[in-house]
């Protein structure tokens, strides 16, 4: 008859048992976690760029200026390599992937698209919010080569208070208004959910711009202000002007004519192009040597600004 034999499991049988275990669960882990990190590289470099040009956002806020009831259409692009266009990405971070902390990293398998759905809009004229509003969306997946586009409408409600914003701004700006567009893009991947921000400032001109004149005066070469001169020497018709925009260089046209009491035609007349920087200071000179003893006053015109020959500051030039 024959002898049963009960098979006896060594204890390095057992070991090697439970290595291949452990094995084996570390590279499932090690997928998982190398797939989540490949998801996170991807959504970290989610953009949001806002599509719409200065010139379509002037014209909506002249319109509200006037009283009409318009509504602004704004593109919104989202895409996983980068979108830049002129005015930049505007794009930040989102807060949990600064927050995760990925210790091990192995070669990715799978990469999850992100998903965007609903989207939160913010609207602020000179600071002020006027509009705030959350347009829900399916989620959708946001391809790697593709645009993923939503089309927003703004439409503020308080349209009186818009108006009085525009107005002020445009008064204490030079013609230009600040606009900022902020908002937040619901995201989510594999098992994660965050919010996407974005944010852009643009200042729309909704006037013509034009220089501030803060003084017209006649000066000697050394700056100082006079009311007399001689023939022969040269004083000057000095002009200080001031550009109230915060972004924008304005450059024009300023026409100075001078004038002699008793004479009919001018003795003088000079067209000179002036320049200011965003919001900073300039002066320009028109020079002038009188030839003749007598009294003399100016004339100034320009875009935005005028000084008239009957409000001029007068110069007794003596022999």
């Amino acid at each position: 008859m024959a002898e049963n034999k009960e098979k006896v499991v060594t204890r390095e049988e057992i070991i090697g048992l439970v290595q291949l275990v452990v094995i084996f669960t570390a590279i499932l882990v090690g997928r998982e976690i190398g797939n989540l990190y490949s998801s996170y590289n991807e959504v970290s470099k989610m953009a949001v760029n806002l599509n719409f040009s200065e010139e379509e956002i002037a014209s909506y806020l002249q319109s509200a200026m006037q009283g009409k009831n318009t509504t602004l259409n704004i593109g919104l692009a989202i895409t996983i390599p980068g979108y830049v266009g002129t005015e930049g990405q505007v794009t930040q971070t989102p807060d949990y992937i600064r927050k995760w902390l990925i210790s091990i990293t192995l070669s990715p398998i799978v990469v999850e698209q992100p998903q965007v759905s609903d989207i939160t809009l913010n609207f602020y004229v000179e600071g002020e919010q006027v509009l705030s509003r959350t347009y829900p969306f399916p989620k959708q997946n946001v391809g790697y080569n593709s645009f993923l586009n939503r089309s927003l409408n703004l439409k503020v409600d308080d349209e009186a208070a818009l108006r009085d914003l525009i107005t002020r701004a445009a008064a204490a700006h030079g013609g230009e208004v600040e606009v900022t567009i902020s908002g937040r893009a619901k995201t989510n991947v594999l098992f994660l959910e965050s919010t996407l921000p974005f944010t852009t400032t643009r200042y729309p001109l909704v006037s013509a711009p034009s220089l501030q004149l803060l003084s017209a005066t006649w000066q000697d070469p050394g700056g100082a202000n006079i009311t007399s001169s001689k023939v022969g020497e040269t004083p000057f018709v000095t002009l200080k002007l001031r550009n109230l925009t915060r972004v924008h260089s304005l450059t024009q046209n300023v026409t100075c004519i001078i004038y002699k009491e008793g004479v009919t035609e001018p003795v003088f007349t000079k067209v000179k192009t002036v320049t200011a920087a965003p919001s900073t200071d300039a002066t320009y000179v028109f020079i002038f040597t009188p030839e003749t003893p007598g009294i003399y006053y100016f004339s100034l015109d320009s875009n935005g600004f005028q000084v008239l020959a009957s409000s001029s500051p007068r110069l007794s030039v003596e022999p």
